[in-house]
């Protein structure tokens, strides 16, 4: 699953959500600095310019799939193969993943 922050229309979307193998951030065309920020909070809980901790909340509660059951498995699923790689942080309950930046 990517999930995508684009700048000229300032929305946020989730691509391929039944790829968890794929997890990632992409910050896609020309966007500020404050706007790219605002719209990474939405969905993660703190941030730098290489990563992202995105809410575990958020995502489970995505509107368009979070009644369905595959993808509260999916979400289980990988939380628990990626959590002996250091990528799941149980404090702020978010999931690590890496920012990529798209013309």
């Amino acid at each position: 699953m990517i999930i995508r922050i684009i700048g000229t229309s300032r929305a946020i979307e989730i691509d391929d959500p039944k790829n968890f193998r794929a997890f990632s951030v992409r910050i896609e065309g020309t966007i500020g600095a404050e706007v790219q920020a605002e719209l990474l909070r939405c969905v993660a809980v703190s941030s730098d310019h290489a990563h992202a901790w995105i809410s575990e909340q958020a995502l489970r509660e995505w509107p368009s799939l979070k009644s369905e059951a595959w993808w509260q498995e999916g979400l289980s699923n990988m939380m628990a193969a990626v959590q002996k790689f250091g990528w799941i942080d149980q404090a702020s309950q978010s999931i690590r993943a890496h920012i990529e930046y798209a013309p």
